[in-house]
């Protein structure tokens, strides 16, 4: 067959597998040869605690005239009855916004930041980042080719000192940030908390230097100590704040809801970006998730999952306190999926994750949750999806490999 990569856009040239697709096509030969392969990667639901029977139940009482109308086309901007559930549960974040003009449902929270990077990003704009952040919004916006400002994520998240010497900078050059993205609560990668005070001087920074703020909060619900952080959206007068969420991680990654909450006219132009990608989302799965909201499943799942996944964490920092070297070091996440481990200089998680899933576990380099992928001492280990025995397993195989390259 004759190669067809000269028919590529230069987008589409720059669309290579990641370390995902490279770990799965590993487990898929595995699995061939009759081996199994613990997954410590992405942030997958716990199997056990999917809400099956709650779904099930809400299938089997779909009256006909809702069936009518859910597998027609629908607005493209969401089903009304959802937007309207998820205007409510956003109040119980505090969070206030009107559902006919200030929310927009999505097919996952992907399709928001895609959205997102249709709709703002030009060649050449400067998007701030933190270093380390979730690596499929580097992906997104890497589309549409900005330039990225990097700034050191701590103990509590964004480095706004670091960020204010950035933008005072960028000023004295006559430039300026057009937007920031920010995971301030349980932060994939590394799990860290912005407190309350950063989040109202970020606000403050943002009127200031005159620039947008992304604020994705797939984990914010999952809090293990004490009552969810309060999103920096529920403190925005000005407007600035693109708020994103999603059901992935407290109902069901399957169903594919997410949402944006923004003012109307940025809700209109992600309205009109996403009919041309997919007219509207998927009917089906938004009357399941507005009647999953309105029954309280939502709040009962994020209760379930949090005791689950508080254990499993908690299992996991056990585990890695035995099997682990000391040389290696890694955080108590306070909420979320996800653990951050550094590893002494010199060990390459890269290219040791081969190695590792050669010998039944798998976990994601930390190298790409960088904009600059020469950091490769670090890896990020999931806790949520795997089973309690494969933790245990998992992280033994992993701290026996360490063991060798330390």
């Amino acid at each position: 067959m004759v190669g067809k990569d000269r028919f590529f856009s230069d987008l589409g040239r720059s669309y290579k597998p990641g370390i995902i697709t490279e770990i799965v096509l590993a487990a898929f030969e595995m699995a061939k040869k009759g081996k199994k392969l613990i997954s410590l990667t992405g942030g997958s639901y716990d199997p056990p605690s999917l809400p099956v029977a709650e779904i099930r139940e809400v299938l089997q009482e779909v009256p006909d005239t809702a069936w009518r109308e859910i597998l027609q086309y629908g607005s493209n901007q969401g089903y009304w009855r959802l937007r309207d559930a998820l205007s409510k549960f956003m109040k119980g974040s505090e969070i206030t916004v009107d559902p006919e003009r200030e929310v927009l449902v999505t097919t996952g929270s992907q399709q928001a930041l895609d959205l997102i990077s249709r709709v703002f990003i030009n060649e050449g704009d400067i998007i701030g980042v933190g270093s380390p952040t979730y690596l499929a919004a580097l992906s997104a916006f890497k589309q549409f080719s900005p330039r990225f400002l990097t700034i050191p994520v701590g103990d509590e998240g964004l480095n706004l000192g670091a960020l204010e010497e950035e933008l005072e900078r960028l000023r004295r050059e006559g430039k300026g940030m057009k937007m920031l993205y920010v995971v301030p609560s349980f932060q994939n990668p590394t799990g860290v908390v912005m407190p309350q005070p950063n989040r109202r001087r970020l606000l403050e920074m943002a009127e200031e230097h005159d620039f947008l703020i992304v604020e994705d909060n797939p984990y914010g619900y999952i809090a293990f100590e004490g009552e969810p952080p309060t999103p920096i959206k529920a403190f925005d007068e000005g407007g600035r704040v693109i708020y994103l969420s999603t059901f992935s991680k407290i109902v069901s990654p399957g169903l594919r809801i997410g949402w944006v909450a923004a003012e109307e006219e940025i809700v209109k132009k992600l309205a009109i970006a996403k009919s041309a990608v997919d007219l509207c989302s998927d009917g089906l799965s938004q009357y399941v998730a507005s009647e999953l909201l309105s029954r309280g499943v939502v709040e009962r799942q994020v209760r379930k999952v949090t005791d689950v996944y508080r254990e499993k964490r908690d299992l996991m920092l056990e585990s890695m306190e035995v099997y682990f070297p000391k040389e290696a070091e890694w955080n108590r996440p306070r909420g979320g999926l996800f653990l951050w481990v550094r590893l002494p200089e010199g060990v390459d998680a890269s290219e040791m994750v081969f190695e590792a899933v050669e010998r039944g576990v798998a976990y994601i380099p930390g190298s790409n949750f960088f904009t600059d992928p020469s950091k490769t001492n670090y890896m990020r280990l999931n806790y949520s999806f795997p089973s309690k025995e494969g933790i245990v397993e998992g992280i033994k195989i992993l701290g026996d490999l360490l063991k060798e390259r330390v």
